[in-house]
């Protein structure tokens, strides 16, 4: 039996038995619609155009799977993360949108 602070650091590899990494998340942003859409509903969304959205993102997902890091898409929504944001009572920042990722990852 694990403690729930065990279970926790195993499920984001962090026990010394597990060998998995470190997980990152990203956005799953399915249109370039979508892009708009967060980038009037986020507050910090990247300013870019989608493309190069896209590319820095690519980049950073090869960073990250280069230093041998998981990575997991995120599939989300400019209405899913409004409704997430209600939800929670949160503002509809950066800070907030990466969090979100994180907690529909699961």
């Amino acid at each position: 039996m694990t403690s729930g602070l065990e279970g926790v650091l195993r499920r984001h590899g962090h026990c010394e038995n597990d060998r998995a990494m470190s997980v990152q998340y990203f956005a799953k942003v399915a249109s370039a619609e979508d892009h708009l859409g967060f980038q009037q509903l986020v507050r910090h969304y990247p300013s870019c155009s989608y493309e190069e959205w896209l590319f820095r993102e690519r980049k950073k997902m090869t960073d990250w799977k280069g230093k041998r890091h998981e990575i997991k898409m995120v599939p989300i929504t400019p209405q899913l993360f409004k409704a997430y944001c209600e939800k929670l009572n949160r503002p509809a920042d950066l800070t907030t949108f990466l969090k979100a990722l994180t907690d529909l990852a699961y």
